[in-house]
């Protein structure tokens, strides 16, 4: 189904949350400069035209986004990516899985880092491109809910940004929980929940210039630790990435007509929510 987009929306909204957030400790005049842009935008008729945007489901909103992933600038694998890879890089080589891997990127890392790692995603088309960029891998098409590979066959595994995108989280969990071995690590990076309940999702245009996203599901703190407790998982580690002036500057659409008021509504936020937790290792029998 189309959707259609109004700049002045997004403006107004941006201008809004940039309130709300220095409503107390921010200054009279910064908060007078972002009343007085709201009248502007809502004056300004050419801001009134709307862009059709589409949802799409994963599989699609990939294969159409495959050919353009890989391009520099996107700010949320700038956020998240050192925070995975400082995961990773404490870790002992062994037998690794990246879980939608799309074009091999955390795939290429644990390569480098010695282990023997497959790559599995639904979309062939990324799949192509990550046996292109990673050679020293193996890759196989499948679901992240019903992956490919035999039970408890993995030390390692990474499930780098699609998590969120799966409506149904304790079978997500569950499932990256079946492949790891007992002891073994599993590492998940989504987009933080506070941007999806702001209307974050991932955003892309296809080859044909039509603007289309795939939905990112606000899945809270709460659900992740149900889904861990439930799936026999043992939290090692949460972290959460703060976005810069860098990265605000690059995602955010609204950045060219009022900078000010998007670095004042989202600079500081967090961007990006890590998981890394531990399958636990069976219990010893008694001896008594």
């Amino acid at each position: 189904m189309d959707r259609h987009v109004r700049v002045r929306e997004l403006i107004v909204g941006v201008e809004g949350l940039a309130l709300l957030r220095h409503l107390y400790d921010g200054t009279d005049d910064a908060a007078e400069r972002r009343i007085a842009e709201v009248r502007r935008v809502l004056d300004d008729d050419a801001l009134l035209a709307a862009e059709p945007i589409r949802e799409a489901d994963p599989q699609a909103g990939y294969r159409a986004w495959s050919e353009s992933y890989d391009e520099p600038g996107n700010p949320i694998i700038a956020l998240e990516q050192p925070v995975v890879w400082s995961l990773l890089e404490s870790l002992e080589p062994g037998c690794a899985l990246d879980a939608a891997c799309g074009t091999g990127r955390h795939a290429a890392h644990l390569v480098a880092l010695g282990h023997e790692v497959l790559g599995v995603d639904l979309t062939p088309e990324m799949l192509e491109r990550a046996a292109s960029n990673v050679p020293g891998a193996q890759f196989r098409e499948g679901d992240l809910l019903a992956l490919p590979v035999t039970p408890q066959r993995f030390d390692v595994v990474v499930c780098g940004l699609p998590l969120s995108h799966v409506g149904d989280l304790r079978a997500g969990v569950a499932e990256l929980r079946r492949v790891l071995r007992p002891g073994g690590q599993l590492v998940i990076s989504v987009l933080h929940p506070f941007q999806a309940l702001l209307g974050w999702h991932a955003p892309f245009t296809d080859a044909e210039g039509q603007r289309s996203f795939v939905r990112e599901h606000p899945h809270s703190h709460a659900d992740y630790l149900a889904a861990f407790a439930a799936a026999g998982l043992e939290l090692r580690d949460c972290l959460e990435p703060l976005l810069t002036a860098d990265q605000v500057s690059a995602k955010q659409r609204a950045y060219r007509h009022i900078p000010e008021a998007v670095m004042q509504a989202y600079v500081g936020l967090p961007g990006v929510l890590v998981w890394s937790a531990t399958r636990s290792t069976p219990a010893a029998c008694s001896q008594s």
